[in-house]
């Protein structure tokens, strides 16, 4: 090995480490914040036990109503695949993304293998991960970056000043500049004349999936950051917490937001500490605070491995005893 090779061999590793590393120092992180705003752990346990459990039937269905709007995101994006398929691809990739360091990563590649097996090709494989992907960040940036301006200027953190809400104001109308401009096919066709034909051809490929389907893509996505709000709304209100739902709704914008980019498995630790401190700011007592970040986490996060896992083994034996299937997208 050469000592180029070398080199990028070790930042390779040291930057697995650290991503490794990141799961117990978020742990550490959150435990010592947590502790540190009044909330006991022993406490936000009983509190947690003393939910009803009338609540989790609704809780459930909320919950399963927000993958089946995910999922139609993932028909949007990739047109031919059914419902059922979607949400496959939705619980499988969220189990391999939760479960894992670099999981995120890792989920691709079982998302993949899937689509694969259902006949699609690799153009219409790699059209949907760019579509589905830009889609979702945007999302996630801009309506978080709508909730946290909404949060400081009207919530409960009005107090902390202007400042911050400007930022959030400018970077989304900068994320409404570059909808627009993608939209309408500038900023593709800038970087299809330099990086070659296979841009050109996806770029062709996602426009088509647009005009067919822009307006499923745009109302799942909202629909599903909407349920996420119902969910969180319902699982405080199991613990006695009855909050205006237009707050819960920015602190789950927030909370989208802030694990955009997963530092650990499924964003595990800046999750919750988001949401707990969103609640606590707006005077939720810290224990049902932390109580309700965690019962809703077990739906949006914990739940989703077991089930992804069992989709994934299902996957795996169905594709073992059936041929393959003829290519959906020639």
């Amino acid at each position: 090995m050469n000592p180029r090779e070398f080199a990028v061999a070790y930042r390779r590793l040291a930057g697995n480490a650290l991503l490794v590393l990141s799961v117990p120092v978020m742990i550490w992180f959150v435990v010592r914040t947590v502790s540190a705003m009044g909330a006991g752990w022993s406490e936000a346990g009983h509190t947690l036990l003393s939910v009803e459990m009338l609540w989790l039937p609704a809780l459930t269905f909320f919950w399963w109503a927000g993958h089946c709007a995910r999922a139609g995101q993932v028909t949007a994006c990739l047109p031919g695949l059914s419902l059922g398929k979607a949400l496959s691809l939705c619980f499988a990739g969220s189990a391999v993304a939760n479960s894992l360091p670099l999981g995120g990563a890792l989920s691709f590649g079982v998302s993949a293998a899937m689509i694969k097996s259902w006949g699609f090709s690799a153009r219409a494989m790699t059209s949907y991960f760019t579509l589905n992907q830009i889609y979702t960040v945007l999302l996630r940036v801009l309506f978080g970056a709508l909730s946290l301006a909404w949060f400081m200027t009207y919530g409960p953190g009005a107090q902390i000043g202007s400042a911050p809400v400007w930022v959030s104001v400018g970077t989304a109308a900068l994320l409404v500049v570059i909808c627009v401009l993608l939209a309408r096919g500038q900023a593709a066709a800038w970087a299809g004349r330099r990086l070659g034909a296979l841009l050109t051809a996806l770029r062709e490929d996602m426009g088509t999936a647009l005009r067919r389907a822009w307006v499923q893509l745009v109302l799942s996505g909202l629909v599903y950051m909407v349920l996420l709000g119902v969910l969180l709304h319902l699982c405080l209100l199991g613990l006695g917490v009855n909050q205006p739902f237009v707050l819960i709704l920015a602190v789950v914008g927030i909370e989208r937001m802030v694990t955009t980019v997963p530092l650990t498995p499924g964003g595990a630790g800046a999750a919750e500490l988001t949401i707990f401190t969103c609640l606590t700011a707006a005077g939720v007592d810290p224990a049902k605070a932390l109580a309700g970040a965690l019962l809703y986490r077990f739906f949006t996060f914990l739940l989703e491995i077991p089930v992804g896992a069992a989709v994934i083994v299902g996957w795996r034996v169905r594709h073992h005893f059936t041929a393959p299937v003829t290519s959906a997208t020639a």
